[in-house]
């Protein structure tokens, strides 16, 4: 069934997105801002952050100011995949943090704080998911999906399974993702 990623209600029945300040959209043209996703733990979304950047796990340059609109994913939108076909019994797929959307382009967001585990899998798990689901919903996007991001503050270097993970993504979904913590608005 399909789903509006832009739009969906955040409409969790255990309460996240109705609690008072959890806003799971926002948009703004700042020239530094970060998307974090510090209340993870909290089952709470990642959100776009202007002023904390010591909280920031993706920090997002945009010297060109332009609008960017980030909209969170898990814990705000709910994608499901029928247990049986035909079922109605439906199963929550794994989801990524969320999505940055500006002009024609689409960037997808997971947010990791691991330095070893399986941490990169599940990350490239969650965006064959995610993406497939979103180009499930919106065929005919005009949104350019660009190569995913996986933010993680704490790993610093090669991860060993990388090209692997990334030749997966690439065969899966037609496009590889980038390990970084930092990203330019062009």
């Amino acid at each position: 069934m399909p789903i509006d990623f832009f739009n969906a209600p955040c409409a969790r029945e255990d309460g996240n997105c109705k609690k008072e300040g959890v806003v799971c959209i926002k948009t703004s043209h700042a020239e530094r801002f970060g998307i974090s996703d510090v209340n993870s733990d909290k089952r709470e979304p990642a959100y776009l952050d202007i002023e904390n950047e010591d909280s920031w796990d993706l920090a997002v340059m945009n010297p060109a100011k332009k609008l960017v609109t980030f909209k969170a994913i898990d814990f705000c939108v709910e994608l499901f995949r029928p247990l049986v076909i035909g079922s109605p019994d439906r199963e929550l797929i794994k989801r990524c943090e969320g999505m940055i959307f500006y002009e024609d382009k689409l960037i997808f967001i997971e947010i990791k704080n691991r330095q070893t585990g399986r941490w990169l899998i599940d990350a490239r798990e969650k965006f064959e998911e995610t993406i497939m689901s979103f180009r499930e919903s919106h065929p005919d996007s005009k949104l350019i999906i660009q190569k995913p991001i996986i933010a993680n503050r704490l790993f610093k270097g090669t991860h060993q399974n990388e090209m692997v993970q990334k030749r997966i993504l690439k065969d899966s979904i037609g496009l590889d993702f980038i390990l970084s913590t930092k990203i330019s608005i062009e």
